[in-house]
């Protein structure tokens, strides 16, 4: 269990960062307090996106070594590709949880690392976009 845990949290601070990072670039581009045009709007948002997408890649990475690690799997009638580790990954990390791919063993704790990780980073990035979408009181 230790194992998972600590690969959870390394997962985690990997996540943040890169968030972290890529709100930074999407503040860069479509500032809040200024007036948000159409374009830099878009392509702030479109960072974003990207951040979350890219997160759930290295939550799916990070569920697929925890596989191969023997930590764990995830149930399904067939788990044999990549993209079900990434799909788990991201309805996870989205915090909807469908249900149909289910976490066993010690993927369960990563499983809810990642879903917290996910809220963390839905909080954050709806900061960024009240901020950004507020107008700024003189």
């Amino acid at each position: 269990m230790i194992w998972a845990l600590l690969l959870g949290f390394a997962l985690f601070a990997i996540s943040l960062y890169f968030h972290m990072w890529m709100l930074r670039g999407a503040k860069a581009i479509s500032p809040p307090g200024k007036d948000p045009r159409h374009f830099r709007l878009l392509a702030g948002s479109s960072l974003v996106l990207l951040s979350h997408l890219v997160i759930a890649g290295i939550f799916a990475g990070g569920m697929y070594l925890a596989s191969a690690w023997g930590l764990g799997g995830l149930e399904k009638d067939v788990i044999n590709s990549w993209m079900d580790y990434y799909y788990f990954a991201l309805i996870t990390i989205s915090t909807v949880g469908l249900g149909d791919i289910l976490p066993a063993g010690h993927m369960r704790a990563i499983s809810g690392i990642a879903a917290l990780t996910g809220f963390l980073m839905i909080s954050c990035t709806a900061q960024y976009v009240y901020q950004t979408m507020s107008e700024k009181e003189n």
